[in-house]
């Protein structure tokens, strides 16, 4: 697939009008965008860029510890049970008038507290990663421009975020 993308790059660079002549030559940049795991390579050259095939983002240890892996619990979060078991028995009546007891309030509030900061702590990773990412593709452009590489075409490729860049050195 990448090799058909690759093609179909080419050719349409290579046709287009107004360019000058003289033989220039290639590279393709493969992002794989917000779905990439750390320790995996991010970004992949095809052919390779100062003898790299690709790059790889490992993830800091303060993103790790709160990873999906890790099941948004923070390093001083975790989940444990007493030795004493409650239980709480709920009535149902047809009176309007039924309100939920103090106690019942406030685990209520308690738990969706807890709720919002979990949501939190995962709105923030997906962040914390996306600009790792980012960063990651940003360095590789700009080494790729101080070697004399233009940015000839970009096109999105496999799944969300995932982009191909198709540069060219005269």
């Amino acid at each position: 697939m990448k090799r058909l993308l690759l093609l179909a790059l080419i050719a349409q660079a290579c046709s287009s009008p107004g360019q000058p002549t003289g033989k220039a030559t290639y590279m393709q940049i493969f992002y794989d965008g917000p779905s990439w795991l750390s320790g995996q390579p991010l970004i992949h050259y095809s052919p390779a860029f100062r003898g790299k095939a690709g790059e790889t983002v490992t993830e800091p240890d303060s993103i790790r510890r709160v990873s999906p892996g890790a099941g948004f619990l923070g390093p001083d979060e975790s989940i444990t049970q007493t030795g004493t078991t409650e239980t709480t028995t709920t009535v149902h009546s047809s009176e309007p008038n039924d309100k939920p007891s103090l106690q019942e309030l406030a685990r209520q509030q308690q738990e969706s507290k807890q709720e919002a900061a979990r949501f939190k702590r995962g709105l923030n990773l997906m962040e914390a990663r996306a600009a790792l990412g980012r960063d990651a593709l940003v360095k590789a452009l700009n080494e790729a421009a101080a070697d004399g590489w233009e940015v000839v075409q970009m096109v999105p490729s496999g799944g969300p975020g995932t982009l191909v860049y198709l540069l060219r050195r005269r």
